[in-house]
């Protein structure tokens, strides 16, 4: 198994998401017809599914790939040695037509192959490790980002991100993702850590995770846990703080 350090770390915010009723689309509309059975499959009523707009005269957003395309450019100039670009994102889009992975790549250029992961859902900023671990091959890099910016939302119960998290993984670097499961993380005297960061989406840990790294408070050799409870299952992983002050960073806010 490949080991994996971070050499960059890249958020990319939404802000002020505007969620529509469905009421207000047309019956025959496609994204109200989404919404009825994205609100079967978590059981709940119709109108509770709400619809994120896409900012105004934005063909990228319209076709849901505007924070992807953002996330990459956060990250900087693609890689001299091309490798493999992987976008871990669940659940239906705006546009069903629109293939987010395929724009991204073609708007930006990007140099090497390309991967889509879609059935992790909340667990996307967690258990993708278990994959890359695998995937990514010794000595080699990668880049990757995980969103958490979906088209139907019971803004009720759900509370997303509505960001993206994008990593630029490397042979050597400035954190060191050290292991990673599903279920119940490890106890502190199992895997001893000093800061532990927790949230229910595929973003929340690490964007909490990024606020600290900021502030200066994960410091040098220590760990951090970033956990994820989801509706059916739980996520984690563990990432040491190598050299967090050659960590290159970036914030984006749409």
């Amino acid at each position: 198994m490949t080991k994996l350090y971070i050499d960059s770390l890249a958020i990319t915010v939404r802000s002020g998401p505007r969620l529509k009723p469905t009421a207000a689309l047309h019956r025959t509309h496609q994204q109200r017809q989404v919404a009825h059975l994205v609100a079967g499959r978590r059981g709940v009523p119709k109108d509770r599914i709400k619809v994120r707009q896409p900012l105004a005269d934005d063909l990228a957003d319209a076709g849901d790939f505007l924070i992807a395309q953002r996330a990459l450019a956060a990250l900087g100039p693609p890689p001299e040695r091309p490798h493999t670009l992987y976008l871990v994102r669940s659940g239906p889009l705006l546009d069903p037509m629109v293939a987010p992975l395929t724009a991204t790549v073609h708007t930006m250029g990007w140099p090497g192959d390309e991967v889509g992961i879609s059935h992790l859902e909340e667990q996307g900023g967690t258990l993708v490790f278990d994959l890359l671990e695998w995937a990514v091959p010794e000595g080699c890099g990668a880049t990757v980002i995980v969103v958490d910016d979906p088209a139907y939302v019971d803004d009720l119960t759900e509370r997303p991100a509505f960001a993206a998290v994008s990593l630029r993984l490397s042979g050597t670097g400035a954190l060191g993702v050290r292991a990673c499961g599903e279920g119940t993380p490890p106890n502190v005297d199992a895997e001893p850590y000093a800061h532990k960061f927790s949230g229910t989406g595929p973003c929340d840990a690490w964007l909490d995770f990024y606020a600290a790294l900021a502030s200066g408070a994960v410091e040098r050799g220590e760990s951090a846990l970033l956990h994820t409870v989801g509706r059916e299952r739980q996520g984690w992983v563990l990432v040491e703080a190598v050299q967090p002050d050659q960590l290159r960073m970036t914030g984006v806010r749409l």
